[in-house]
């Protein structure tokens, strides 16, 4: 997939973030083009391979995928393990999986739990971070701010 400056695109790790041109670089004595992508919410600059971009990027949520993030935040919660530290690695590898699925579905079952239970400061922490990273990237791919998105998500009820 070929990337222009200025596209919205969301890294696997990091989030959305806008492609700022391409780089030649040599490695190990071998030449490969890169993207420069720079992470919205943190500035920070990225490099990958072209060749391998699939496997680092994907474009933005479609305005059917976010009905479908808006669904699983408003279905009922996923039971877990009692033990946090085993939540809490299933829940990182959801977010750090770069599925929006998977952070919608973090974000909706420690959200529920926090309506039922009050959260511990690692369950909140956990919690904002999968709703920033929806946040950012449903108000990228709908060109709206961040708290539209914010508020809109906060509105959403359990079905």
């Amino acid at each position: 997939m070929v990337f222009e400056s200025g596209h919205k695109v969301v890294h696997k790790t990091h989030g959305v973030g806008e492609i700022e041109g391409t780089e030649i670089l040599d490695l190990g004595g071998q030449t490969q083009d890169y993207y420069i992508l720079k992470i919205v919410s943190t500035g920070l600059k990225v490099k990958f391979p072209k060749q391998s971009s699939m496997q680092i990027v994907r474009n933005l949520v479609s305005e059917l995928e976010i009905q479908k993030i808006f669904e699983i935040i408003s279905s009922p919660a996923k039971s877990y393990s009692m033990v946090w530290n085993r939540r809490k690695k299933e829940f990182n590898e959801k977010i750090n999986s770069g599925s929006i699925f998977e952070i919608s579905e973090v974000y909706r079952d420690l959200k529920n739990k926090d309506d039922g239970n009050e959260l511990s400061f690692g369950e909140k922490e956990m919690m904002e971070k999968a709703k920033a990273r929806l946040v950012s990237e449903i108000a990228a791919s709908r060109a709206v701010g961040d708290d539209v998105i914010s508020d809109l998500i906060d509105e959403t009820k359990v079905s």
